[in-house]
Formats: C-alpha cells, sequence, structure tokens
C-alpha cells in the first residue's frame, strides 16, 4: 500500500471519531437529572451622604451643650447637713430640786446648757432671677444638753427637817473616799440627756454678682435671711412638753455649679431666737405612780431659812447659735 493511502484512511478515521464525539456531547444523559439553580442577581446601592449632613450634626451638638449659669423659671431642691453650734443656756432657775432619795430632797441653782447639734435640712426653692431665689426649708437636730448644779442644799425626808448645805468635799467625818462617792452619787443625778429640735420658715437668696448680667458662670456667691419657727424638746424631769419660738437668721454661701441639673452649695448662718420652757408639774414618779415628788423652789427667807413652793415659772432665755452647713442641691 502506498504512502498516500495510507495517509487518507488516517484522515477518515480521525474525522468519524470527532463526529461520534459531537454526538455524545449532544445526546440527552440517561436518568432524571435536575436543572442548576440560576444564581439571583446582586444589586449594589450606593448612597452618598448630604452635603450639609456634618453640618446639621454640628448645630445639634451645639443645642446640646451646657452653659453654666442661673436662670430664671428654674425649680430647686437641697438636702445639706450641718451642725448648730447650740452651745447657751436653755433653762436657768435658782434653788430647785435636782435630786430626791427615799431618806433625802437635793436642791440648788439649776443651769442647763445645750451641745453642737447634727442638723440635717430639707430645702425647695424657686429662681425669679437670676440674682434672686426664694425657698422654704424644714429641718431637725440632735443633741445632748447637760446639766450644772451648784450652792447645793440637802434635807432629811423627816418632819421638822433642817436643810444643811450639800459640800461632801467639806465634811472632817468623810474620809477622802466617800466624800468621792458622795459626790460622784450626787453628779450621777444632774440631767445630761437628749435635746431634739424642729425648725420650719422661708428664706431669700440675693446673688450681688448677678444684678447687672444674664446669671452666667459656675461660681456664685450668695446673701441669705430666713423668718422661720423653731421648737426645742428637751428630755428632761424639769419641764412640760416643747418651747417654741420664732427664729430669724441671716448669713452666705457659695453655690458651684457641677453641672447641669447638680449644684454644690456651702452656707453659714447665724440663728437668734428666745425659748421659755414650761414648769412640769412633778419633778419625779416612782413606785408605779404611788410616790410623787412635786417640782418644788426653796428660796431663802429672813431668819436664813428656806420657803418651800411649786416652781410656777422658768425665765425666758435668747438662744443665738451659727449654723453651717454643705450639700447637693438639684436644678429642674
Amino acid at each position: 500500500m502506498s504512502v498516500k493511502s495510507i495517509l487518507a484512511a488516517l484522515c477518515v478515521l480521525v474525522a468519524g471519531a470527532c463526529a461520534a464525539a459531537e454526538t455524545m456531547a449532544q445526546a440527552p444523559a440517561a436518568g432524571p437529572q435536575s436543572a442548576p439553580a440560576a444564581r439571583p442577581s446582586r444589586t449594589f446601592k450606593l448612597q452618598h451622604e448630604s452635603a450639609t449632613a456634618a453640618a446639621d450634626l454640628e448645630v445639634e451638638e451645639e443645642t446640646e451643650k451646657w452653659v453654666p449659669g442661673l436662670r430664671a423659671g428654674s425649680l430647686e431642691l437641697s438636702m445639706s447637713l450641718g451642725f448648730m453650734n447650740l452651745s447657751g443656756t436653755l433653762l436657768e432657775h435658782d434653788q430647785v430640786v435636782y435630786r430626791y432619795t427615799t431618806d433625802s430632797t437635793y436642791w440648788g441653782d439649776v443651769n442647763m446648757k445645750a451641745q453642737t447639734a447634727f442638723n440635717p435640712v430639707l430645702r425647695m426653692g424657686y429662681t425669679l432671677k437670676p440674682w434672686l431665689a426664694l425657698e422654704g426649708y424644714a429641718g431637725l437636730s440632735f443633741s445632748e444638753y447637760t446639766t450644772t448644779v451648784t450652792n447645793r442644799h440637802v434635807r432629811k425626808n423627816a418632819e421638822n427637817a433642817v436643810a444643811e448645805r450639800f459640800e461632801p468635799w467639806a465634811d472632817i467625818n468623810l474620809d477622802p473616799e466617800q466624800q468621792r462617792e458622795l459626790e460622784e452619787a450626787d453628779q450621777r443625778a444632774w440631767e445630761e440627756r437628749s435635746l431634739i429640735t424642729l425648725q420650719a420658715g422661708f428664706g431669700v437668696q440675693v446673688y450681688p454678682l448677678n444684678f447687672h448680667g444674664d446669671g452666667g458662670g459656675r461660681w456664685h456667691p450668695y446673701l441669705t435671711g430666713q423668718f422661720g419657727a423653731v421648737s426645742y424638746d428637751m428630755n428632761s424631769n424639769f419641764t412640760s412638753g416643747t418651747a417654741g419660738s420664732n427664729d430669724l437668721a441671716f448669713g452666705g454661701g457659695l453655690r458651684l455649679l457641677a453641672e447641669r441639673n447638680v449644684s454644690l452649695r456651702v452656707e453659714a448662718a447665724y440663728h437668734a431666737n428666745s425659748i421659755e420652757f414650761t414648769p412640769t408639774e412633778f419633778f419625779l414618779v416612782t413606785n408605779a405612780g404611788v410616790t410623787r415628788v412635786p417640782l418644788m423652789e426653796y428660796p431663802r427667807i429672813a431668819g436664813g431659812g428656806f420657803d418651800e413652793r411649786p416652781v410656777a415659772q422658768f425665765v425666758s432665755h435668747d438662744i443665738n447659735y451659727l449654723v453651717w452647713s454643705i450639700g447637693f442641691q438639684g436644678t429642674f
């Protein structure tokens, strides 16, 4: 066979193979087959900020920014803690009974003095102008009072007994230990008990630095004047009920605006009032009410003796003291 014949046969075989492959590719596959799922088309939406977005954000921030200052029309609520420097005489009476035992009755010049008191106060106010605010207040205080007795006398609880000066340290028939025991027993009878006061009233705050301004700034010194009432209640065998009085005060303070709704407030005020307690009928009631000791006084009479009569009245005493406090104030 010639070379040309061989090449022609190979060309025929190659052409036939290509035709068979194309036929197989176009024929459907055997058995059922699912068509491939179509992919959803994706849409990309591009949005651009408005040209004024930055300016709008800046305006909003400026609106929220707080400018410190006192504003007219603000409602104020504050709570302060402080101390009343009570130190004056609450009650004083000469030659009055201060101690009673089964054997003897003791009397002398009694003086009761107050001590410094813890004083929480609640206030509610309203700002009329940047330089003027009005407020009402209510508070109470807790402390103690102490008693001293001088010019003491004692008398046996027997008919025709004679009164004597009570000076155990001067009795030559007693040794020092007996003198000390008698003195300590007597001093334990001197009252040292609780004192409670209640205060309520109305106050005015004036901010002098804001007279010609808009009340701006964080620091605001002020002057204050107050008028109200105060009630004193002593846990005493000498008094019946409480003693009330009008109360006048003036002072000043400093207010710091810490943030939009919270202020820090420091204040000092001088108070002046006058009290008069009512004597109780019975100084002591013991033995389930069987023994009733009237509140008696023993003024001296001509001849060196002592009269004996019920206490009809206590004298009035002026009470002047400084109150200082620190607290938080809310603005609404």
